[in-house]
């Protein structure tokens, strides 16, 4: 899983930020992944509800994370408890993105992701190690819970199991709406 170093807090975070206005969320996305990392997603592999012809690939763990066979993206789940960001109150639309080489890649052409914009630096986590090895004030706010939202939706894909949520902002209970 790539994540990002912030640059004000140190803390590890999901890669992402605002919305601009006009903007979807969708947009927001390719947008804020090339700023924050570099990586370049084509535009028509960002919708969930895609033709269903082309494409395919595997995401972590031999696990299709993909709506569509040409989307590489999935909703995770949307965030809104009041308490999640300590600037003010903030709603995340957190989606999960397959970087996929055969068909993406970075702004300088290397396949690497950069730290951009305001992350210090990017980092990729061994998904069984988010919630094990990296927990609790390691992340910026909520970012912990998304993405043990994120690792459950996978396992449950693969055959079930059990996540950590102990080590979880508010205990890892906040307000959210995840998809199955």
């Amino acid at each position: 899983v790539w994540v990002v170093r912030r640059s004000d807090t140190n803390q590890l975070a999901t890669i992402g930020g605002f919305v601009d206005t006009g903007e979807t969320t969708e947009s927001a996305v390719l947008r804020e992944v090339l700023e924050e990392t570099g990586i370049f997603i084509p535009p028509h592999l960002m919708s969930s509800h895609g033709s269903n012809d082309g494409g395919g690939g595997g995401g972590g763990g031999g696990t299709s994370m993909q709506t569509k066979k040409n989307s590489a993206i999935k909703l995770i789940g949307v965030y809104s408890d009041p308490r999640r960001d300590n600037r003010r109150h903030i709603v995340s639309i957190a989606y999960a993105l397959e970087f996929r080489p055969d068909i993406m890649t970075t702004n300088d052409g290397s396949g690497i992701p950069h730290a951009g914009d305001d992350a210090k630096d990017v980092i990729a986590i061994p998904l069984e190690e988010i919630g094990v090895k990296y927990v609790g004030e390691d992340w910026y706010a909520d970012h912990l819970s998304i993405l043990l939202d994120f690792k459950m939706q996978l396992m449950s894909m693969e055959d079930g199991g059990e996540v950590d949520r102990s080590k979880e902002l508010y205990g890892g209970d906040i307000a959210r709406s995840t998809c199955s």
